[in-house]
């Protein structure tokens, strides 16, 4: 039987007698271009990530394929010295995640217009959109044709970074969250980024960007705490307050 387990800010999903983990936004390099612009962070990004990955397979063990939803890097036209170090190192650790014959698969986002050199000389596949079973993997910022065959029942995507903001009356959090919803016959569920520099945006307050015109009011909000990797469901986006 099919399933979909959430943990932190991944998706593990049994589909076809597959394991899959599903990884939302890295954005690969950020630290790198915020050192460009003047803005100095420690880079320390890449070690955090690994660490967090070995937590999230602790639990899951090992897996049939790894999908990672678009925007593995952040420069939009140039390849980072960063990115490619950094994006080698993630595929040579995925790889040892992986059970045999397993694969890492990137669907392409906005920000990989130029991320196919640094996947085919890892031998990682780059696709605009991934099926199996009845889900389908897309990045979220725009159409593509088959998305719509009558067998794939999920679409499964990332781009938004969505983040929901939570009062107890003194102060005002954000959190990273899932957003999970239907459109046109199909379960959507919007992954969370996975990069843990900005936590994203709220959809009551921005526009996420997606290539369709959800009515986010009626998806369902799943907040992630990294720290136990635990998903919690507030329910309905519409019945939050802001």
């Amino acid at each position: 039987m099919d399933k979909v387990e959430y943990l932190g800010k991944c998706l593990c999903i049994n589909a076809n007698g597959k394991k899959l983990l599903i990884v939302g936004d890295l954005h690969l390099g950020y630290e790198e271009v915020l050192n460009e612009g003047g803005v100095f962070v420690t880079r320390e990004m890449f070690k955090e990530m690994i660490s967090y990955f070995d937590r999230v397979f602790e639990r899951v063990g090992k897996v049939e394929y790894v999908i990672l939803l678009g925007d593995v890097k952040h420069d939009f036209g140039r390849i980072l010295r960063q990115e490619q170090n950094d994006l080698l190192m993630l595929f040579g650790y995925l790889e040892g995640k992986l059970n045999k014959g397993g694969e890492i698969v990137i669907v392409k986002g906005n920000h990989d217009k130029i991320v196919e050199p640094i996947a085919n000389s890892a031998g990682v596949r780059v696709s605009d959109y991934f099926t199996i079973g009845e889900y389908c993997f897309i990045h979220g910022d725009r159409e593509l044709v088959g998305i719509l065959d009558d067998g794939i029942r999920f679409w499964i995507m990332g781009h938004g970074h969505p983040a929901i903001r939570l009062s107890d009356g003194i102060k005002v959090e954000k959190y990273k969250c899932f957003l999970i919803g239907q459109y046109k016959g199909k379960e959507i569920i919007i992954v969370p980024s996975f990069l843990e520099y900005n936590e994203g945006s709220d959809p009551r307050e921005n526009d996420l960007g997606m290539a369709w015109d959800f009515n986010y009011n009626r998806f369902n909000v799943k907040i992630v705490n990294s720290e136990s990797l635990e998903v919690l469901d507030f329910g309905k986006l519409g019945k939050l307050k802001l």
